[in-house]
């Protein structure tokens, strides 16, 4: 059965790696790393009023949040969040719970029905990470949302705040969020038995017992399945009471390795992901590192719903060896010289403009960075107290 591959998002949409986003922001800075890159702002600035979709990832935020400079991050934001959008993919838990769940139904017919598309792009850092949309609104004293509030004034909050979000904390603004349990992005990569650690101790057994090149990917997609998703298919077994022996069940080892496999290539970004790690591992000179495993997570999620996927040329051909550019019918390119051709056929079929923030407050167009101004008078609770902003 050939792999089920999710439907194309059906807004024009195009994932661009943080490399292209720190290349736009230089040009608007008056900076341009290639003359050509204002030409290349311009084309995503018009595509992106025009309706094509330029969504962010979990892996923009952490990328993000690694720079040490407060000026670069937030001369970073001023171009991410207006083309963006603040639009993010939603978290991976969200979008793999139904990518397995539709593999469970096409191999063991359970769920029963094939489950709905689910929403894959949303608003703001909440659906990047959790996969819930979460906006600030202005509460009342007894804890209840006040449904007067100014819509447009909200709205502005909210892009505010996800623009500040995104930008990460200033220095001064550390030692409190500390204080209240926040972990800089540099100590969590540092703990031990970290993700990449993980990788790397395959690299190590590798190297001391090699391995038949043809047993090196089934391997590496028994390891992804286990490690990545063991608790969420473990969630999905015990709800439609099933089990791997349901899924791989065989009469010898081989057949059940090949049933466990092809469960696995059913499920698009988990092969995505599995696949490149073992381009990764087939080179021995290659190590581990958390750009390396942020890159398989971004990629592995953009290229089954983009149209578009701009990436390093390391990426580039590491995709390509993989097939899944074709398998997916998804445009894969290092080059930005590519980017305005490409963008101009997409904005040729983009037929939608909104983003979403017409939820919250009317949508003027406009992306707003700057603080709010004090907030327009709201009827006061019951007791007379002003009411209190909350996410």
């Amino acid at each position: 059965m050939p792999e089920l591959r999710p439907p194309k998002l059906p807004r024009p949409t195009v994932y661009l790696d943080q490399w292209v986003w720190i290349r736009l922001a230089k040009a608007n800075g008056g900076d341009p790393l290639r003359p050509d890159d204002h030409h290349v702002l311009d084309a995503v600035r018009e595509a992106a009023a025009k309706g094509v979709c330029f969504p962010l990832s979990k892996t923009h935020y952490e990328e993000t949040g690694r720079i040490g400079s407060v000026a670069q991050r937030r001369d970073l934001v001023q171009v991410m969040a207006p083309i963006s959008q603040m639009q993010t993919f939603r978290g991976h838990g969200s979008l793999l719970r139904h990518q397995f769940l539709v593999a469970l139904h096409e191999t063991v017919g359970r769920p029963t029905f094939r489950p709905r598309e689910p929403q894959v792009i949303g608003l703001g850092v909440h659906w990047a990470f959790a996969g819930v949309q979460a906006f600030i609104q202005l509460i009342d004293p007894n804890g209840r949302v006040i449904r007067s509030a100014n819509g447009a004034w909200l709205r502005h909050l909210n892009q505010h705040a996800e623009a500040a979000l995104l930008a990460g904390p200033a220095p001064d603004e550390l030692p409190q969020l500390l204080e209240r349990g926040y972990v800089m992005p540099q100590e969590l990569e540092r703990r031990e038995g970290s993700r990449v650690d993980y990788e790397a101790w395959l690299v190590h057994a590798l190297a001391e017992k090699p391995k038949d090149v043809s047993e090196l990917r089934p391997l590496v997609m028994a390891r992804e399945v286990w490690h990545e998703y063991s608790q969420l298919l473990g969630e999905l077994f015990k709800e439609y009471r099933v089990s791997l022996e349901t899924i791989a069940g065989g009469n010898t080892g081989k057949a059940s390795r090949a049933k466990a496999v092809a469960f696995t290539e059913k499920v698009p970004t988990a092969r995505i992901s599995a696949e490149l790690k073992v381009e990764v591992f087939r080179n021995k000179t290659r190590r581990w590192s958390w750009n390396m495993l942020r890159d398989v997570d971004a990629l592995s999620l953009a290229v089954p719903y983009c149209h578009l996927v701009v990436a390093d040329r390391d990426a580039t051909a590491l995709l390509r060896r993989t097939g899944a550019d074709e398998r997916h019918q998804t445009v894969v390119t290092a080059s930005l010289d590519e980017v305005s051709e490409r963008l101009a056929e997409l904005t040729a079929s983009a037929t939608d403009t909104s983003t979403g923030w017409d939820r919250i407050g009317p949508d003027d167009g406009a992306y707003h960075m700057e603080p709010p101004p004090r907030c327009p008078r709201v009827r006061r609770g019951a007791d007379g107290r002003n009411t209190t902003p909350r996410r």
